[in-house]
């Protein structure tokens, strides 16, 4: 559960956690043919490094997949017994067993099993990176950490109380960054704005014109360095990108949203940049009248950034990966510009006009802002 802002933790409190943590947590290096998967559950490691029977997380499961090249979905809904055989199986298989491998391992439960082919940098190097990319005119203790998933993988924004703005009046938005890390090992930090009324989240892409994802580089120990000063001049520019994000989710509550076109609207936010499943869009439009409750007003843009944050923070029936998606697509309506990022191959939506499909032209929508985003079969420079 997110706690209200107020009651988060500072991000200097947050990182001394962290740090308390990793120095109880142990990581051993291992060969893949240290490995066997018990029929009870349990994960034996002998090695001369680490040797003994573990519990395993669930991110540790997922790991277990991935070595194995076993289906994650498929892995986890396996009883102990066939998981077991299945890993054990595939391990021999398909995963040359001196492959090196890094365990990170927390009293009796091991937490993460990853390949050490790649530069392994503990989280509590990279949250001080971050915390030393905090511009003077952030108040550092006032930073506050909001976790959206810690264990295994990790999802968290960084939000000043002191970046604000009100799209509507009384309802204050805080920006600040956001970092993550994905499923490979991918290091991501993007900006981030917080609703302050019901704690619901949005991503802002970050994009140097080459990358917005950092892969971690082949594990060489001279690379860790270079590694982190990535990570911090990203949260630079981060953090940089809150004026405009402001501004554009301030111009949101101006552009109506046509219900009426409502086939159209959930073909938009099945393409790029949302890549929502038919069933999450309807869950979507189903909140839309949730955020629109209480008001003669018709709805907007900042109605259908509310209800994508709304999903993508609280809904936790959700994947992981849509409830990114939600939080990542509902960012993109503050962009200033409309282009193509010859990176991330993103539409980049223009500041006016952010409106999914046009509205139809009746007397009550004939004078409202028109929409300027299209599908890509009416708009040539859209992507996916």
């Amino acid at each position: 559960m997110i706690p209200t802002l107020d009651k988060a933790p500072t991000l200097a409190r947050f990182v001394d956690e962290v740090a308390a943590h990793e120095d109880h947590a142990a990581r051993r290096e291992v060969a893949a043919y240290d490995l066997k998967l018990e029929p009870n559950g349990l994960l034996v490691v002998r090695s001369k490094a680490l040797d003994g029977m573990f519990h395993i997380t669930p991110d540790g499961l997922k790991d277990l997949s991935r070595l194995a090249e076993i289906p994650a979905p498929y892995f986890g809904t396996c009883d102990n017994e066939l998981r077991a055989f299945s890993f054990n199986h595939r391990l021999k298989q398909n995963v040359a067993g001196d492959l090196p491998l890094q365990i990170v391992v927390d009293g009796e439960v091991v937490a993460r099993v990853q390949d050490c082919s790649l530069l392994p940098v503990p989280r509590l190097p990279i949250l001080r990176s971050i915390l030393n990319a905090i511009p003077d005119s952030v108040t550092k203790e006032n930073v506050k950490v909001l976790k959206y998933a810690w264990n295994g993988r990790f999802d968290i924004s960084i939000i000043s109380p002191n970046l604000t703005c009100q799209p509507r009046p009384g309802d204050t938005v805080a920006f600040g960054i956001n970092v993550s890390e994905d499923t490979d090992g991918a290091v991501q930090v993007q900006g981030a704005a917080l609703r302050l009324a019901c704690i619901n989240g949005a991503i802002t892409r970050t994009c140097d014109g080459r990358f917005h994802r950092l892969r971690r580089p082949t594990n060489r120990i001279d690379r860790q360095d270079t590694f982190l000063r990535q990570i911090e001049n990203f949260a630079r520019e981060a953090w940089a990108l809150w004026p405009s994000s402001a501004e554009g989710l301030s111009n949101l509550d101006r552009v109506g949203l046509g219900l009426d076109q409502r086939d159209a609207l959930v073909l938009r936010l099945r393409q790029a940049p949302f890549f929502l499943s038919l069933r999450v869009v309807n869950q979507v439009l189903e909140r839309l009248p949730v955020e629109t409750a209480g008001r003669d007003s018709p709805p907007t843009m900042y109605d259908l950034f509310n209800a994508m944050t709304f999903l993508g923070t609280h809904d936790e029936t959700l994947s992981a990966t849509y409830r990114s998606r939600l939080r990542l697509g509902a960012g993109e309506f503050t962009r200033h510009e409309s282009r193509v990022c010859m990176a991330c191959r993103q539409l980049v939506f223009r500041r006016t006009g952010h409106a999914m499909p046009v509205q139809s032209e009746t007397n009550s929508s004939r004078n409202a802002p028109q929409s300027d985003l299209h599908g890509p079969e009416e708009h040539e420079n859209e992507q996916q």
